[in-house]
């Protein structure tokens, strides 16, 4: 369950949580999900948006034919389901999640809270842009290991609690062509693996070189993001 921290009754862990955004954040909006449990369904009002306390999150639009798109992931600090009408969108706990409620606002101060949160909703759609923009699977894996690292602000191993077909499905691919990529990166010594769901970055630089020059910009990018949403996270010494 989540980290350490988050192990604790409802009643302490709302206060706990309260504590933890500086008060901020009223009981009713913290919400808590257990692994594979849905957070809202595709095509539910857009009455509200959600920022991640402790946990992953991911977002799928389901085709009419039955076909899912994975449209994101979402690690501490990050925010989802920003946006006005119809969600276009379900989203479920990839672990078990803690979330903070936030409502939609057009009043002074809360628009400002949900102007940042929009900015950092875009940035998330812009790195989902930029994955599928590599040319090649290295590319792609390669990109979404350093982003994951950055975003889920991890301190030597990347937690990785999606399945290999999850992370296929968000960067267009084979479940075969991930396990043979990230399996070809152990090899070359670029990555470790600690386990099913756990990464470590051996060599950054050449990381880096394979994702291509526009890694670099994209990272700086969620870092410039979160530090004005006030959510710096602690890098991966990207």
């Amino acid at each position: 369950m989540g980290s350490p921290q988050y192990q604790f009754s409802w009643r302490r862990g709302v206060q706990g949580l309260a504590e933890f955004h500086r008060g901020g954040i009223p009981q009713d909006t913290i919400l808590k999900f257990r692994k594979g449990e849905i957070i809202f369904s595709q095509g539910d009002p857009g009455d509200c948006w959600f920022e991640v306390v402790s946990g992953t999150v991911r977002t799928c639009h389901f085709h009419l034919d039955g076909h899912r798109q994975l449209t994101g992931f979402f690690y501490q600090g990050d925010v989802f389901g920003v946006g006005y009408g119809n969600r276009d969108a379900a989203a479920e706990a990839v672990t078990n999640t803690i979330l903070a409620r936030r409502p939609v606002s057009n009043d002074e101060p809360a628009a400002s809270g949900q102007s940042r949160a929009l900015e950092r909703a875009l940035d998330s759609a812009n790195q989902c842009i930029f994955l599928l923009g590599r040319r090649n699977a290295n590319e792609r894996v390669a990109a979404f290991l350093l982003i994951a690292a950055k975003r889920s602000s991890a301190l030597g191993s990347i937690p990785l609690p999606m399945t290999r077909s999850d992370i296929a499905d968000h960067l267009g691919l084979t479940i075969h062509t991930v396990s043979r990529t990230i399996s070809g990166f152990v090899r070359q010594g670029l990555i470790e693996l600690e386990g099913p769901q756990l990464c470590r970055l051996v060599d950054i630089e050449g990381l880096r070189a394979i994702a291509g020059e526009e890694i670099g910009a994209a990272i700086d990018n969620i870092a410039a993001v979160r530090q004005r949403g006030e959510f710096a996270g602690r890098g991966a010494g990207l």
